[in-house]
């Protein structure tokens, strides 16, 4: 029997840090033939239980066949011989298939905390820039909050440096007072008229005294 199990284990370690990788784009072709790295671990184990079955089947019928031998006794440590030697074989397997197997647990835990450390970097990292952009807008606050009384004190010292302008006096409306003087004279002249007419038409109703005898 020769063994086969160092390159199942290396096909075991290597479908274990595959699984590791990021998984294929939808639509990607994938060979769905091809059995996991836990599945070969299984059929590794499957298959180094099966030989040591089969190696004590061999050695119960080889002992039955050594009684009926003239030297049983040799035959019989030839058998046992046998037998360790392909059960010995066998836990060689299987001791280094534990190996391949506490391997690619370790890596998968290192992968795990490799991934745990990158994201906790990730987040103290946006966690430092918040907090340096929160410090950035206060000192920015506090800079603008200084800065208005000495402009309100600059343009306060502008507004009484410049000379005030004088408000435009309004221009008299010459058109009007000319016409309310023209009114007003006419007035005069009317009310004057009014007043002829009535003292005429009073000396028109005023008798002559009778002439004395």
């Amino acid at each position: 029997m020769k063994p086969i199990l160092l390159p199942l284990l290396w096909l075991a370690f290597a479908g274990s840090v595959a699984a590791q990788q990021p998984a294929p784009a939808a639509g990607a072709a994938s060979s769905p033939a091809e059995p996991s790295a836990e599945q070969q671990v299984a059929a590794e184990r499957a298959r180094i239980g099966a030989e040591r079955a089969r190696a004590e089947r061999e050695f119960e019928a080889a002992q039955k066949a050594c009684y009926q031998k003239f030297a049983v006794t040799g035959c019989i440590e030839d058998a046992r011989a046998k037998r360790r030697e392909v059960l010995a074989d066998l836990r060689r397997q299987e001791v280094a298939l534990n190996d391949a197997q506490r391997r690619a647990r370790a890596a998968e835990q290192m992968r795990e905390l490799e991934a745990r450390q990158a994201e906790q970097e990730r987040k103290a990292q946006e966690a430092r820039q918040k907090g340096q952009e929160k410090e950035a807008q206060q000192e920015r606050r506090a800079a603008d909050k200084e800065a208005k009384p000495s402009q309100d004190a600059e343009a306060a010292s502008r507004r009484a440096k410049t000379p005030r302008q004088p408000k435009p006096t309004q221009a008299p409306d010459v058109e009007a007072s000319r016409e309310r003087y023209d009114r007003r004279i006419a007035d005069a002249e009317q009310h004057k008229a009014e007043v002829h007419r009535r003292a005429a038409s009073a000396k028109k109703d005023v008798k002559p005294l009778p002439v004395p005898p």
